[in-house]
Protein backbone atom coordinates (compact mmCIF):
# COMPACT_ATOMS: atom_id res chain seq x y z
CA UNK A 1 0.00 0.00 0.00
CA UNK A 2 1.20 3.66 -1.20
CA UNK A 3 2.29 5.33 2.16
CA UNK A 4 2.20 8.41 0.63
CA UNK A 5 -1.44 8.75 1.42
CA UNK A 6 -0.86 9.91 4.98
CA UNK A 7 2.14 12.25 4.00
CA UNK A 8 2.32 15.65 3.81
CA UNK A 9 2.71 15.32 -0.41
CA UNK A 10 0.28 13.05 -1.91
CA UNK A 11 0.17 11.15 -5.74
CA UNK A 12 -2.86 11.67 -7.02
CA UNK A 13 -5.42 13.98 -8.90
CA UNK A 14 -7.80 14.49 -11.55
CA UNK A 15 -6.22 16.74 -14.17
CA UNK A 16 -8.04 19.76 -16.10
CA UNK A 17 -7.35 19.31 -19.58
CA UNK A 18 -7.07 22.29 -22.55
CA UNK A 19 -7.08 22.08 -26.11
CA UNK A 20 -10.01 22.30 -29.16
CA UNK A 21 -11.34 19.39 -30.74
CA UNK A 22 -10.23 20.40 -34.30
CA UNK A 23 -6.46 21.72 -33.30
CA UNK A 24 -5.18 19.39 -30.16
CA UNK A 25 -2.30 20.72 -30.35
CA UNK A 26 -3.54 24.06 -29.50
CA UNK A 27 -3.86 25.52 -25.78
CA UNK A 28 -6.91 27.53 -23.90
CA UNK A 29 -6.68 30.13 -21.17
CA UNK A 30 -7.54 28.57 -17.87
CA UNK A 31 -10.36 29.69 -15.94
CA UNK A 32 -11.61 29.58 -12.19
CA UNK A 33 -14.84 26.84 -12.24
CA UNK A 34 -17.28 30.14 -11.24
CA UNK A 35 -15.46 32.14 -14.22
CA UNK A 36 -17.62 29.79 -17.10
CA UNK A 37 -20.64 30.30 -17.61
CA UNK A 38 -23.69 28.14 -15.47
CA UNK A 39 -24.91 26.25 -18.78
CA UNK A 40 -21.28 24.98 -19.24
CA UNK A 41 -20.83 23.97 -15.71
CA UNK A 42 -24.06 22.30 -15.62
CA UNK A 43 -23.06 20.37 -18.71
CA UNK A 44 -19.72 19.05 -16.65
CA UNK A 45 -21.64 18.41 -13.66
CA UNK A 46 -24.35 16.23 -15.71
CA UNK A 47 -21.04 14.50 -17.76
CA UNK A 48 -19.75 13.52 -14.13
CA UNK A 49 -16.95 16.20 -13.69
CA UNK A 50 -15.95 17.83 -11.11
CA UNK A 51 -16.01 21.80 -10.25
CA UNK A 52 -12.22 22.39 -11.40
CA UNK A 53 -11.24 25.18 -13.37
CA UNK A 54 -12.16 25.01 -17.38
CA UNK A 55 -10.21 26.45 -20.47
CA UNK A 56 -11.21 28.81 -22.30
CA UNK A 57 -10.22 28.40 -25.95
CA UNK A 58 -8.83 30.83 -28.74
CA UNK A 59 -11.84 29.80 -31.08
CA UNK A 60 -14.88 30.48 -31.38
CA UNK A 61 -18.24 28.03 -32.11
CA UNK A 62 -21.05 30.20 -34.13
CA UNK A 63 -19.66 33.12 -32.66
CA UNK A 64 -19.60 31.98 -28.86
CA UNK A 65 -16.85 31.03 -26.56
CA UNK A 66 -15.92 27.64 -26.40
CA UNK A 67 -14.77 26.05 -23.40
CA UNK A 68 -13.24 23.03 -22.49
CA UNK A 69 -13.15 20.50 -19.17
CA UNK A 70 -11.97 17.41 -18.33
CA UNK A 71 -13.79 14.58 -16.78
CA UNK A 72 -13.32 10.96 -15.61
CA UNK A 73 -15.89 8.27 -16.88
CA UNK A 74 -17.24 5.24 -15.24
CA UNK A 75 -14.67 3.31 -16.97
CA UNK A 76 -11.95 5.33 -15.57
CA UNK A 77 -11.37 6.82 -19.22
CA UNK A 78 -10.24 10.48 -19.15
CA UNK A 79 -12.24 12.40 -21.76
CA UNK A 80 -12.27 15.88 -22.88
CA UNK A 81 -15.44 17.98 -22.77
CA UNK A 82 -15.50 21.12 -25.48
CA UNK A 83 -18.75 22.99 -24.39
CA UNK A 84 -20.66 26.10 -26.16
CA UNK A 85 -21.28 29.13 -24.14
CA UNK A 86 -24.67 28.29 -24.31
CA UNK A 87 -24.47 24.64 -22.89
CA UNK A 88 -23.90 23.04 -25.93
CA UNK A 89 -21.90 19.91 -25.82
CA UNK A 90 -19.88 20.07 -29.18
CA UNK A 91 -17.27 17.16 -28.78
CA UNK A 92 -15.89 14.46 -26.14
CA UNK A 93 -12.48 13.40 -26.84
CA UNK A 94 -10.41 11.58 -25.11
CA UNK A 95 -6.94 13.24 -23.84
CA UNK A 96 -3.93 12.72 -25.60
CA UNK A 97 -0.32 13.31 -24.55
CA UNK A 98 0.66 16.88 -26.33
CA UNK A 99 -2.96 17.99 -25.22
CA UNK A 100 -1.45 17.48 -21.36
CA UNK A 101 2.23 18.40 -22.01
CA UNK A 102 0.61 21.68 -23.93
CA UNK A 103 -1.65 22.15 -21.00
CA UNK A 104 0.54 21.57 -17.71
CA UNK A 105 3.29 23.66 -19.43
CA UNK A 106 0.43 26.46 -19.58
CA UNK A 107 -0.81 26.18 -15.89
CA UNK A 108 2.92 26.18 -14.75
CA UNK A 109 3.18 29.71 -16.55
CA UNK A 110 -0.32 30.96 -15.39
CA UNK A 111 0.57 29.26 -11.55
CA UNK A 112 3.91 31.30 -10.96
CA UNK A 113 3.16 34.56 -13.64
CA UNK A 114 4.69 37.39 -11.13
CA UNK A 115 5.75 34.93 -8.05
CA UNK A 116 9.01 36.14 -6.69
CA UNK A 117 11.17 33.78 -4.42
CA UNK A 118 13.27 36.22 -2.17
CA UNK A 119 13.75 33.82 0.73
CA UNK A 120 12.05 30.20 0.08
CA UNK A 121 13.46 28.26 2.97
CA UNK A 122 11.89 30.40 5.06
CA UNK A 123 8.62 28.59 5.24
CA UNK A 124 6.56 30.60 7.89
CA UNK A 125 2.84 30.10 6.45
CA UNK A 126 0.92 30.13 9.85
CA UNK A 127 -0.67 26.47 8.85
CA UNK A 128 2.75 25.71 7.50
CA UNK A 129 5.86 26.18 9.41
CA UNK A 130 7.88 24.31 8.14
CA UNK A 131 11.43 26.69 8.98
CA UNK A 132 10.14 25.53 12.61
CA UNK A 133 9.71 22.20 12.59
CA UNK A 134 12.60 19.61 13.77
CA UNK A 135 10.15 16.57 13.68
CA UNK A 136 5.89 15.44 13.59
CA UNK A 137 5.39 11.89 14.51
CA UNK A 138 2.17 10.32 13.86
CA UNK A 139 0.11 7.31 14.85
CA UNK A 140 -2.31 6.28 13.68
CA UNK A 141 -4.32 3.45 11.36
CA UNK A 142 -5.04 2.83 7.59
CA UNK A 143 -7.21 -0.44 6.60
CA UNK A 144 -5.75 -3.41 8.90
CA UNK A 145 -2.79 -2.13 9.88
CA UNK A 146 -1.08 0.08 12.17
CA UNK A 147 0.89 3.03 10.80
CA UNK A 148 3.71 5.54 12.48
CA UNK A 149 5.28 8.69 10.16
CA UNK A 150 8.36 11.27 11.51
CA UNK A 151 8.36 14.07 9.43
CA UNK A 152 11.79 15.52 10.23
CA UNK A 153 12.92 18.77 8.58
CA UNK A 154 16.60 18.06 7.00
CA UNK A 155 18.52 21.40 6.86
CA UNK A 156 21.76 19.16 5.96
CA UNK A 157 20.38 18.33 2.47
CA UNK A 158 19.56 20.88 -0.09
CA UNK A 159 18.44 20.98 -3.83
CA UNK A 160 18.11 23.82 -6.01
CA UNK A 161 15.19 24.45 -8.74
CA UNK A 162 15.07 27.12 -11.43
CA UNK A 163 12.17 28.97 -12.08
CA UNK A 164 11.51 30.97 -14.53
CA UNK A 165 14.96 33.03 -14.16
CA UNK A 166 15.12 32.25 -10.16
CA UNK A 167 17.35 29.54 -8.52
CA UNK A 168 15.16 28.46 -5.42
CA UNK A 169 17.08 26.68 -2.54
CA UNK A 170 13.74 24.42 -1.70
CA UNK A 171 13.53 22.93 2.75
CA UNK A 172 13.64 19.66 2.47
CA UNK A 173 11.76 17.40 4.48
CA UNK A 174 11.91 13.54 5.09
CA UNK A 175 9.09 11.67 5.58
CA UNK A 176 9.30 7.98 7.22
CA UNK A 177 6.06 6.08 6.96
CA UNK A 178 6.00 2.13 8.67
CA UNK A 179 3.65 -0.59 8.46
CA UNK A 180 3.00 -2.19 11.57
CA UNK A 181 6.49 -1.77 12.82
CA UNK A 182 7.88 -1.97 9.40
CA UNK A 183 9.48 0.20 7.46
CA UNK A 184 7.44 1.23 3.80
CA UNK A 185 8.62 4.13 2.21
CA UNK A 186 10.96 7.14 2.62
CA UNK A 187 10.67 10.33 1.01
CA UNK A 188 12.21 13.07 0.43
CA UNK A 189 10.11 15.97 0.05
CA UNK A 190 10.86 20.11 -1.29
CA UNK A 191 8.94 23.09 -0.52
CA UNK A 192 9.35 26.14 -0.71
CA UNK A 193 7.61 29.97 0.17
CA UNK A 194 7.24 33.03 -2.08
CA UNK A 195 7.04 36.81 -0.83
CA UNK A 196 3.56 36.57 -0.53
CA UNK A 197 3.47 33.40 1.84
CA UNK A 198 2.26 30.61 -0.31
CA UNK A 199 3.92 26.83 0.14
CA UNK A 200 5.13 25.16 -3.38
CA UNK A 201 5.62 22.10 -3.59
CA UNK A 202 8.68 20.76 -5.75
CA UNK A 203 8.80 17.22 -5.75
CA UNK A 204 9.68 14.08 -4.20
CA UNK A 205 12.14 11.47 -4.43
CA UNK A 206 10.18 8.34 -2.93
CA UNK A 207 11.89 4.86 -2.17
CA UNK A 208 9.33 1.81 -1.45
CA UNK A 209 10.66 -1.06 0.81
CA UNK A 210 10.08 -4.37 0.48
CA UNK A 211 11.51 -7.12 3.10
CA UNK A 212 14.37 -4.46 4.37
CA UNK A 213 15.33 -3.13 0.55
CA UNK A 214 14.16 -0.92 -2.16
CA UNK A 215 12.13 -2.64 -4.80
CA UNK A 216 10.03 0.67 -6.06
CA UNK A 217 10.23 4.44 -7.05
CA UNK A 218 6.55 5.35 -7.23
CA UNK A 219 5.31 8.55 -7.05
CA UNK A 220 8.57 10.28 -7.60
CA UNK A 221 8.70 13.64 -9.05
CA UNK A 222 10.44 16.80 -9.26
CA UNK A 223 9.76 20.22 -10.53
CA UNK A 224 11.38 20.83 -14.18
CA UNK A 225 12.33 17.23 -14.35
CA UNK A 226 8.67 15.49 -14.72
CA UNK A 227 6.01 18.78 -14.63
CA UNK A 228 6.31 22.28 -15.45
CA UNK A 229 3.59 23.08 -12.48
CA UNK A 230 4.62 23.25 -8.57
CA UNK A 231 2.09 22.15 -6.46
CA UNK A 232 0.61 24.65 -3.91
CA UNK A 233 1.02 22.43 -0.58
CA UNK A 234 -0.75 25.66 1.03
CA UNK A 235 -1.98 29.01 0.21
CA UNK A 236 -1.14 32.45 1.43
CA UNK A 237 -4.60 33.28 2.42
CA UNK A 238 -6.57 30.50 3.35
CA UNK A 239 -10.19 30.89 3.29
CA UNK A 240 -13.36 27.84 2.81
CA UNK A 241 -14.29 26.92 -0.67
CA UNK A 242 -10.52 27.99 -1.78
CA UNK A 243 -9.25 25.67 -4.29
CA UNK A 244 -6.18 24.76 -5.63
CA UNK A 245 -3.67 21.72 -6.85
CA UNK A 246 -1.28 20.28 -4.46
CA UNK A 247 0.41 18.19 -7.22
CA UNK A 248 -0.25 17.98 -11.05
CA UNK A 249 2.14 16.00 -12.93
CA UNK A 250 0.34 13.13 -14.28
CA UNK A 251 -2.79 11.57 -14.61
CA UNK A 252 -1.43 8.89 -11.96
CA UNK A 253 0.39 11.71 -10.18
CA UNK A 254 -1.47 15.06 -8.57
CA UNK A 255 -4.01 16.14 -5.71
CA UNK A 256 -7.11 18.55 -5.82
CA UNK A 257 -7.58 20.12 -2.59
CA UNK A 258 -10.48 22.27 -1.48
CA UNK A 259 -10.81 24.20 2.11
CA UNK A 260 -13.83 22.73 3.85
CA UNK A 261 -13.88 24.68 6.78
CA UNK A 262 -11.09 26.78 8.89
CA UNK A 263 -12.53 26.83 12.78
CA UNK A 264 -12.55 23.17 12.88
CA UNK A 265 -10.87 22.50 16.74
CA UNK A 266 -9.38 18.64 16.74
CA UNK A 267 -8.17 16.97 19.81
CA UNK A 268 -5.29 14.28 18.62
CA UNK A 269 -2.45 12.82 21.36
CA UNK A 270 -0.35 16.07 20.79
CA UNK A 271 -3.12 18.41 22.41
CA UNK A 272 -6.51 19.94 21.33
CA UNK A 273 -6.25 22.60 18.53
CA UNK A 274 -8.97 25.10 17.85
CA UNK A 275 -9.74 27.44 14.23
CA UNK A 276 -8.14 24.30 12.32
CA UNK A 277 -8.48 24.16 8.22
CA UNK A 278 -9.87 21.28 7.49
CA UNK A 279 -9.08 20.30 3.57
CA UNK A 280 -10.94 17.99 1.04
CA UNK A 281 -8.66 15.77 -1.10
CA UNK A 282 -9.84 14.78 -4.04
CA UNK A 283 -7.79 11.88 -5.57
CA UNK A 284 -7.89 9.99 -9.64
CA UNK A 285 -9.45 7.08 -7.92
CA UNK A 286 -12.55 8.71 -7.13
CA UNK A 287 -11.87 8.78 -3.49
CA UNK A 288 -11.61 11.82 -0.78
CA UNK A 289 -9.31 11.96 1.91
CA UNK A 290 -9.33 14.91 4.94
CA UNK A 291 -6.19 16.74 6.54
CA UNK A 292 -6.60 19.46 9.24
CA UNK A 293 -4.08 21.75 9.91
CA UNK A 294 -3.64 23.55 13.11
CA UNK A 295 -1.79 27.51 13.60
CA UNK A 296 1.63 27.45 14.25
CA UNK A 297 2.01 23.24 13.87
CA UNK A 298 1.09 22.30 10.30
CA UNK A 299 -0.93 19.02 9.71
CA UNK A 300 -2.65 17.30 13.02
CA UNK A 301 -4.77 14.88 11.70
CA UNK A 302 -4.92 12.90 8.45
CA UNK A 303 -7.74 10.63 7.38
CA UNK A 304 -6.93 8.65 4.08
CA UNK A 305 -9.49 6.75 2.65
CA UNK A 306 -10.47 3.96 5.66
CA UNK A 307 -7.97 5.56 8.14
CA UNK A 308 -7.24 7.87 11.00
CA UNK A 309 -3.83 9.40 11.44
CA UNK A 310 -2.95 11.83 14.44
CA UNK A 311 -0.13 14.11 15.73
CA UNK A 312 1.31 12.26 18.81
CA UNK A 313 4.48 14.87 18.72
CA UNK A 314 5.63 17.94 17.52
CA UNK A 315 9.05 19.73 18.37
CA UNK A 316 10.15 22.58 17.25
CA UNK A 317 14.08 23.72 16.46
CA UNK A 318 14.97 25.10 19.42
CA UNK A 319 16.00 29.06 19.09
Amino acid sequence: MHRNQIRLGQTLLLAVSVGLVSRPALAGKPVGWYDAPRAVRDVVVSQGGLPNPLDLETEQNEGQAVYEAQITDQAGVVKDLVIRADGKLIATKADDAADKATERAARGKAVLKGVKFSHPTKINNPYLPLAELKQDIFEGTEGAEKVRVTRTVRPDLHKTFTIGDQKVEALVVEDRAYADGVLDEVAIDYFAQDDDGTVYYLGEEVDEYKDGRVVSHTGSWLLGKDTPVPGVMFPAQPKAGLKWRSEDVSSSIGELDEIMAVDETVVVPAGTYKNCIKVKESLADGTTEYKYYGKGVGVIREQPTGGDVKLISHTKIAR
